[in-house]
Formats: C-alpha cells, structure tokens, sequence
C-alpha cells in the first residue's frame, strides 16, 4: 500500500492528471475506431486537451473513463456527441450482435419504491428513457475516503429497485475486505482505481493499462451478471424457508 496520498480524491493532482490523461486518449481511440461517433466534447463543449485539466470533480473523471471504456469494449457505437461530464445519451452500441442504448446522468423512477434515482451510467434495451423496465446495468463511481457497510446496503436497494442485472461501483479508495466481500455477497460489483496501492507508479505512468482496465472490469462484470444471480439465489433461498422444496 501506498504510504501517504490525499485525504480528498480532488486533492489528488498526480491520480487526477492520470484520469484525464487516459480519458484524453480513450477519446482518440474511440474516435479513430467508431466512425459513428462525430464528436466528444469536455466541459462546456471545449475540445479534448491532455494538457488542461477539466474543473471537475474526480468522480467524474471516473465516471467519464468508465463511460468511454464501455464504448471501447462494444463491437460498434454510434452517437452524434458524447458529452463527457454531464447529461448523454442515448449512445447507441452493440454487444454480442445486440443493440442496447447508453445514458449518463439520466433520472428514473424505481420499480417498487417510485423515488427517483439518478446513476452515473446505465444501459438499456430500448430507446426509451432509461426506466426499470429496460434497465440492463449501472456503473457508480464513488470517491468517498471511506465506504462503509451503509452505503452498500444503499447501493444494493437501489439496484433491486431498477431491476438490473449488473451493478458495478468504482471506488478511488480502497474498501476494507469485509465491504468488498459483502458486496460481492450482495451482486454488486466493485472494483478499486488503485491509487493507494503499489500499482499507483504504474497507473499514473501508463495511461492505457488504466485503460485496459477500466474497460476489462466492466466486460467482466457484463458477462457474469452478478446481480441477477444472487436475486435468483435469494428468491430460491426464500421459497424454499417459507413453502418448502420445489416440486
């Protein structure tokens, strides 16, 4: 582990500067590879610059390498203009032969509770606004010092509430195990940046292998779709307790 960084992920300029750095090349790569997409903008419309480091919070950072990583991993995408820190969507992309629709910052009503929620990603299998209906995935971004058993009980209803089958959770710091394990225990996916661990020189010296890793974590979860397995096994689980076995 790494002995000492900032107390506040917007403090940390070195983690900060590696975003960008990752998210201003993710951007010419997807660019040069997806003639679909015209145009990706940074804030307030600018141009890409690796040299000018957004005024943004560092989940959005996050949350805008995650978006790109997505789109990297997809067969093809299409989208006039992916706006990176702010409202997008729907970005078209495709996935296994499959068209699903790609949002960010986009509000919607839970299926059971009605309260509006408001991920940083989600995809969906229409072009309808995203709802529990055709919610397929969510990826969070999360810079808090400290993630604590409450917040992932917070992170498991909302995920049963808009009725996906992945939810994924990036944390800028590292969780202790029993956070990481609970989670897991619950389906819910999460992942740590890596900053405060030895990987941090690595990270912060090689903008594609921060790259590689956002977009493979995200596949990864894609396929394995936790979430919707441990609500199977837990409705399973509950039959079974109140009306014995199946037969």
């Amino acid at each position: 582990m790494v002995d000492s960084i900032p107390d506040s992920a917007d403090q940390d300029i070195e983690a900060r500067g590696a975003l960008w750095r990752a998210i201003c090349v993710a951007s010419e790569n997807i660019l040069n590879r997806f003639f679909g997409i015209r145009y990706i903008h940074s804030l307030r419309g600018l141009p890409m610059n690796k040299g000018a480091l957004p005024e943004v919070p560092t989940w959005q950072l996050v949350e805008a390498l995650s978006l790109l990583g997505v789109i990297l991993r997809s067969d093809n995408a299409t989208a006039d203009v992916i706006n990176l820190f702010g409202k997008s969507g729907p970005i078209e992309i495709k996935e296994d032969g499959t068209v699903y629709q790609f949002w960010a910052q986009q509000t919607l009503r839970g299926a059971e509770s009605s309260l509006n929620g408001r991920p940083d990603l989600i995809v969906t299998s229409s072009l309808e606004q995203p709802n529990p209906k055709n919610a397929i995935r969510i990826i969070e971004a999360k810079c808090v010092r400290h993630l604590g058993t409450s917040t992932i009980r917070g992170e498991f209803g909302k995920a049963y509430d808009l009725r996906v089958a992945t939810y994924f959770i990036w944390s800028f710091y590292s969780p202790s195990r029993k956070v990481i394990k609970g989670a897991k225990d619950l389906g819910i996916d999460i992942e740590i940046l890596g900053f405060d661990t030895d990987r941090r020189g690595n990270i912060i010296e090689n903008p594609e292998s921060l790259i590689d890793y956002f977009a493979d974590a995200q596949e990864k979860a894609r396929r394995e779709k936790r979430f919707a397995k441990s609500l199977n096994k837990a409705g399973q689980d509950a039959f079974g307790k109140f009306f014995g076995p199946s037969r």
